[in-house]
Parts: C-alpha cells; structure tokens; sequence
C-alpha cells in the first residue's frame, strides 16, 4: 500500500478553509464544480492610479469565536484567515478539547505564509511617518506581523502543546508545511498537527511587490477572465488572499477515536532549482525532481496517478516550465491523466495556495469529480496537457499529485490518495 513504506500512516480527518470562492470547504467545492471565478476589482486597497486594480478577496464571514472582532482589528489579515480555517478544521475532525487534555504534547500546529503581516508594516510605517514618533505604533505591532502567530494563537485556543512553528517558502509554504507536518508525525513527535498555510497579502506592499517585476495580470477590465492557466494569452496571477488548514492525524489514534478519515497523505517531495531568484528554471528540472520524489515516497509511479492539481499560476514562463516537467515524469501518460489549476478560479494565494489545493484534491477523492479549468480559450501549443476545461469531469480518483513551486525556487509536491483501511 502507497505511504505504508515510511512507517505510520498520515490520514486527514478534518478541513477548513477561507477563499475567494467560499468561506467554508462545501461553499468551495460548490463553486469549483461551477466553474465561478472569484476575482473581481479590488475593494479594500485604493488602487484607481494602479497598474494592476484586480485581486481575489475574502468577504469574511461571521468570525465565529475562532478570534475575538477587537484582536482581529488589530493583527495582519493573515493571522484571522487562518483562524477561521482552522476553527472549521477543527469541527470537522471531530475532536474535543478532552482529547487534548489527555496529553497536550502530541496535539501541534504547524501553518506556512508567505507574506505575513505586511499590511500591518505598512500601516505603522505610516504612522510613523505621519506622527514623527516611534511611541505611536501599536502594542500589537510585534505579535500582528510575525509569521508564528497563526499557529500559536491556535494551539493557546486548544491548549496544544505540541510541535508548533510556521514555514515560510513563498508560494511553497503550505505545500512543506503539510509535508513537515506529516514527516513530524511519522517520527513519532506527535499524534495530530494542523497544517496548511495562511496569506493576507491583498494591500498595498503586495500590489507594489509582484507588479513592479511583471507577475501580475492586468487584465483589469475583465477581472473574472484574468487568472488564466495554460492559456495561450495569460498574462500573469491575480494576487488573492485567503487560508487553507488541514487535520493530519496518525492512522491509528484516527481509528482508535473513530474519527472519520477523508484521505490518506502518501507521499511528499521537495527540490530546489537552484536558477533564480524568481524565474522557475526553463525546463522545470527541480519541480520534476520534486515530483518524482513525492512518487518514490509514496511508492507510485506515473500511472497510478489519476488526477493533477497543478501549480498552473498564469504566468508565461511558470506554466510552460511546470508542463514541461510534467512531460518528462508522465511521457505519454500526459495525454491522459487530467490537469487543471484551482488559481484559474480562486487566484493566487501565495503562501496559502498549496493548501487550499489539498483540500481541492481531497474532495476530488471523496467525490470522484475533478473541477475544471476555467478562462482556458485556446490552450498554449506549448503546454501539451489534458486540461479539464469548461465542465467537471465525474470520474473515480485513486491518487492527486498537487505542486506547489515558490520565488527562491523552492518546490513542493503532495500527493493525497483514496483512503483503504
């Protein structure tokens, strides 16, 4: 059996995330079945003399005691995005507060990000400036920006006193987060971690930072086309913001507890390109390392794998190099397997992407559907990929290979698989 190879099992028994398409895991997958685009001209950063005036934003729900309204004032955007996703994580994986009390050492959080609280920089920064004094900032300022507090501020809410840290690989972030989570269990440190990853980066530095070196789209007259993988006119990602967090468990403490196991994580791959600051390498060498590493781990090879969620961001060179990769580790298998990006509907997530993709490929398992691919009009002759355009394919999925690739050329891939007793 896939993943058995690497000691215990890793099976996920809880889900929640918050994205531009839905603010609960059954209001995305909902949408993503319906091809809706969640991208539209942005309404909370004053962009009119701007290059780039879209974004894929979160209209936060009701925030459900997962943080207090006062705190959540005063913290990054990215700190309440991952609490309301954990919070509905941890409903949907059953446990109680109880279960942690019995030993609170093997319960741990463990969230990527790739951004941080920028937002937060750039309001005091500009307090700064305005009132001449340092004394102006907020008390809140320190703990508001730093990358750890997501999964801090979770575990004091539970009491987990487990493995607890973040993970910072730009657009990598939650894909490793995932994977070290899982890693962390199977060397015997812990019996439950939370992981995925988290990004508020929908404001001013984030707009000013990936425009200025071209990553942006600007299709700004037409926001819910613009996010376009394997198109032959993309032009870019849509900058988006939002938090995916998943309920990683060992399979035995799962099926002592009578949790119910939505998939199985069997396999995890990491690589870096070692080419660029920014550009992925041309030929996609390390995103195909990594992919071949996560097979290895997992025990599979190339024709096992029935669906792939690809990094597919909407850029000109990420796209071509990342289906070149592919290419190379399912030869002929790519005029098979089918491809789509979730970024075509919900934008690009940065630090938060890989795990609000997970759970995409996790309800694809459950619900033997794959969504499709939207805004593809005439796919690039260079990317040779069966793309699930237009419709949902209804298909039965045993094994989702996910990528995500990061700027520092920073690779991750997962693979979820049909869960076998």
């Amino acid at each position: 059996m896939a993943g058995r190879t690497q000691g215990r099992r890793i099976v996920i028994t809880g889900m929640g995330t918050v994205n531009p398409i839905g603010n609960s895991v059954d209001d995305f997958w909902c949408s993503l079945l319906e091809g809706r685009s969640g991208i539209r001209r942005a309404t909370r950063t004053d962009l009119d003399e701007h290059s780039v005036q879209i974004a894929g934003e979160v209209d936060l729900p009701d925030l459900g005691g997962c943080i207090s309204p006062k705190l959540a004032k005063r913290v990054g955007r990215f700190i309440t995005l991952g609490q309301l996703a954990a919070g509905e994580a941890w409903a949907d994986s059953g446990l109680d507060l109880a279960a942690v009390e019995r030993d609170p050492t093997r319960f741990g959080v463990i969230v990527g990000t790739g951004d941080a609280g920028n937002d937060v920089h750039y309001r005091m920064i500009r307090r700064i400036e305005r009132s001449g004094s340092l004394d102006s900032v907020s008390p809140f300022y320190a703990v508001g920006v730093i990358p750890n507090m997501p999964p801090a501020l979770f575990a004091l809410g539970k009491g987990m006193q487990g493995p607890n840290f973040s993970v910072n690989s730009a657009c990598a972030s939650s894909n490793h987060a995932i994977a070290v989570a899982a890693m962390t269990i199977q060397c015997g440190l812990g019996d439950v971690v939370f992981a995925g990853g988290t990004e508020g980066v929908v404001d001013v530095p984030g707009f000013a930072g990936f425009s200025i070196i071209g990553a942006l789209s600007e299709r700004n007259d037409d926001p819910t086309t613009a996010s376009r993988p394997f198109d032959r006119d993309r032009d870019g990602f849509v900058l988006a913001e939002g938090a995916g967090i998943l309920c990683l468990e060992d399979y035995e403490h799962a099926r002592r507890r009578g949790a119910r196991i939505h998939a199985e994580l069997t396999g995890i791959g990491f690589s870096c390109d070692a080419h660029d600051m920014v550009s992925p390498h041309p030929e996609g060498y390390g995103a195909e390392q990594s992919m071949r590493a996560a097979l290895a781990y997992a025990g599979l090879t190339p024709s096992d794998i029935g669906l792939i969620n690809a990094h597919g961001t909407s850029t000109p060179l990420g796209d071509i190099a990342e289906a070149r990769a592919l290419n190379r580790v399912f030869q002929n298998g790519c005029a098979d397997v089918p491809v789509h990006s979730t970024k075509s509907m919900i934008g690009h997530l940065i630090g938060a992407a890989g795990a609000v993709e997970a759970i995409a490929g996790v309800l694809a398992l459950k619900r033997g559907a794959c969504h499709p691919s939207i805004n593809v009009f005439e796919q690039d002759p260079e990317i040779q990929l069966n793309v699930i355009r237009d419709q949902p394919r209804e298909e039965p999925i045993d094994h989702v290979l996910s990528n995500g690739f990061g700027f520092g050329g920073q690779n991750g891939t997962l693979i979820l698989s049909r869960f076998e007793a």
